[in-house]
């Protein structure tokens, strides 16, 4: 686990990770350290560590995320581990803004994903998808290779039995994969990763939900008008209430009551220095 080190401002450097960018810097978001890369700086870092012999683990950080690493050791202590945790969720962004501290944009893993791979495609790197219901990985690579012709990628969907892991890890890792995205959900697809890093040869892992249903076409993104303003969540909502009910009409407020306790505590601790 990497230790941060806190300046006089109280916000946590970020180590830098192997192959980084020297300028990046983390920031810390109701007890989450997110790194301060725009998305164009994200999809840079990713390309460079593909070119690694080691593996490093990329995670997209949002509210629901920060909420469930507040209870769950397992979860903060991957966040911790990763080499990049960039700020997936519009929450996240402004949660920063009003700490004093800056992200510089949302980095949403349903956009990140074409500008990765379409640079993907361009330099011959090739892609694994690993996750989802049957058929719907196999759909979200169609479309990603129609976009990004000459794209190189490979999928394996969600079901896949404890006795038979082995058998997935060996694949992707002969599949010659330099970029595994792993789409099982929070905290599932993270504790994944933990239990199998040592095992991977792969050398970029990227959680990323279920970003294979929405690129694959099987839910539709919502409005702009609604993304700029930071209500896609309200959307996703819309479209699976009974799923997500819980996850932001009972998340959210628990989000911004811890951010108003960092807020007080940061506060509190500027009054008595």
């Amino acid at each position: 686990m990497r230790i941060a080190h806190l300046p006089a401002d109280g916000t946590p450097d970020r180590p830098v990770p192997s192959g980084g960018l020297s300028t990046a810097r983390r920031v810390d978001v109701v007890g989450v350290a997110v790194d301060t890369l725009t998305m164009a700086e994200v999809v840079e870092t990713i390309l460079r560590w593909t070119d690694s012999t080691t593996v490093h683990v990329a995670v997209g950080v949002n509210a629901d995320v920060c909420n469930q690493a507040a209870a769950d050791r397992v979860l903060c202590g991957v966040l911790a581990s990763a080499d990049l945790t960039y700020a997936d969720g519009q929450s996240i962004v402004w949660a920063a803004r009003f700490l004093g501290r800056i992200i510089p944009e949302r980095v949403a893993t349903t956009d990140l994903i074409y500008p990765l791979s379409a640079a993907c495609a361009q330099q011959g790197k090739k892609l694994f998808l690993y996750g989802g219901q049957a058929g719907v990985a196999e759909r979200a690579a169609a479309r990603l290779a129609a976009g990004s012709p000459g794209l190189l990628i490979d999928t394996h969907d969600g079901f896949v039995l404890e006795q038979h892991m082995d058998r997935l890890v060996r694949e992707i890792n002969e599949s010659g994969a330099d970029i595994l995205l792993v789409g099982l959900g929070d905290p599932l697809q993270q504790r994944w990763v933990s239990s199998h890093r040592s095992e991977l040869t792969v050398p970029v892992v990227l959680t990323c939900g279920g970003l294979f249903d929405w690129t694959s076409g099987a839910h539709r993104r919502a409005p702009a008008w609604m993304i700029g303003a930071g209500l896609e969540w309200l959307w996703r909502l819309m479209i699976e209430p009974r799923r997500l009910a819980k996850r932001y009409l009972l998340g959210n407020p628990a989000f911004l009551l811890r951010l108003g306790l960092e807020i007080l505590r940061n506060h509190r601790r500027a009054t008595v220095s």
